[in-house]
């Protein structure tokens, strides 16, 4: 009798085991609906600490990400932001066929999911890293737009920026033939076909294999000096997964007279580094002029004696010549007025920046 109430009692939990997912079998790509909408979503391969899948819209094509930790049975959506947008509860996959319920996180709302496999996994191919899964969102993307944008709270001086995939540039929003070549050049940045994107495609499927995920690098392209005469855009990206290595700050400048790209550094009788579009070492009779006053410590004298790449930025009082920081403390870092750097100018330079 014992064992017969027993028995009994455990079946409560027998039915809920019976409708545990089990991720292994829902490995996939697979197809159907979240409430009335056509959705693609994948599973990855079983992993020892928790599970990663991603779905889209048809319509959107904005990759998501579910994430189900350890020990649990929800599937929680997972995006760049802090918000929670969804979870995600599936039943236990049968005949191919997989049905469940999404929630909402604050309303509680929520709207059936109902999913056919369409591609089981292939060897160690993780199937969110599949051309199963990827190949309808590889389509070639919108040009995203932001509304004009004021420089410095300045009326006269506008400009809007331009993101397609993992390229930003910006429009300057100013009449004139030498504005519309600096804009031509500007835009020659954004990737023209879908060839120009195997790289970000690749890393997109990359990052989606190996965590459920879309990570993008973060990018920022802006105005960061703009005078009656030149133009300097700031060109920021910080690579995904990369930490601090990643980071780039790149500034370009042109003349707003010509619309032709200038080469800073020429206006201090050098040139910017290959592959860089601000930096160089510093000129012997600069780094002496810079160096002049600089009290470093013992650790920083060896290798910081300004004789690496510095960039060279304009702003409206001086020139800032400065060192990317890592951490140790050791950069440096100055801004003189154009007047007292007139003596290492270089003609041209004395044209461009002096009165």
């Amino acid at each position: 009798m014992r064992r017969f109430f027993i028995l009994l009692s455990c079946l409560p939990a027998l039915a809920q085991a019976a409708i545990e997912p089990a991720n292994g079998e829902l490995a996939g790509v697979w197809q159907g609906k979240l409430g009335n909408a056509d959705i693609t979503a994948c599973f990855n391969l079983p992993s020892k600490y928790d599970n990663r899948g991603n779905y889209y819209y048809a319509r959107h094509k904005t990759p998501i990400g579910l994430l189900q930790s350890e020990g649990q049975r929800v599937w929680n959506e997972v995006t760049d932001g802090d918000a929670k947008t969804g979870s995600w509860q599936l039943a236990q996959p049968k005949n191919n066929q997989v049905t469940g319920t999404w929630k909402h996180p604050t309303t509680g709302k929520t709207l059936p999911v109902s999913l056919m496999l369409v591609r089981p996994p292939t060897g160690e191919e993780q199937p969110c890293a599949s051309a199963a899964y990827n190949t309808a969102l590889e389509d070639f993307p919108k040009l995203i737009t932001s509304r004009p944008l004021l420089f410095k709270d300045r009326q006269d001086r506008q400009f809007r920026s331009l993101r397609l995939a993992d390229q930003m540039t910006v429009e300057l929003l100013a009449p004139g033939t030498p504005v519309a070549a600096i804009n031509r050049q500007l835009r020659a940045v954004l990737p023209k076909t879908k060839k120009d994107l195997a790289e970000y495609f690749e890393q997109r499927r990359n990052f989606l294999g190996m965590n459920g995920m879309m990570m993008e690098d973060e990018l920022h392209a802006e105005p960061s000096f703009w005078s009656a005469r030149h133009v300097t855009v700031s060109f920021y990206r910080w690579a995904a997964g990369m930490g601090r290595n990643g980071i780039s700050n790149d500034f370009r400048t042109w003349d707003l007279q010509t619309g032709k790209e200038v080469d800073v550094w020429s206006w201090f009788g050098s040139k910017s580094q290959e592959g860089t579009s601000d930096m160089s070492p510093l000129p012997p009779k600069l780094r002496a002029l810079l160096f002049k006053d600089v009290v470093q410590d013992d650790e920083c004298k060896t290798d910081y004696q300004g004789r690496g790449n510095y960039h060279l930025s304009l702003t409206d009082s001086g020139v800032r010549f400065w060192e990317e920081a890592y951490g140790s403390g050791c950069e440096q870092e100055f801004t003189l007025p154009y007047a007292k750097l007139a003596a290492l100018m270089t003609p041209q330079g004395k044209a461009a920046l002096l009165p």
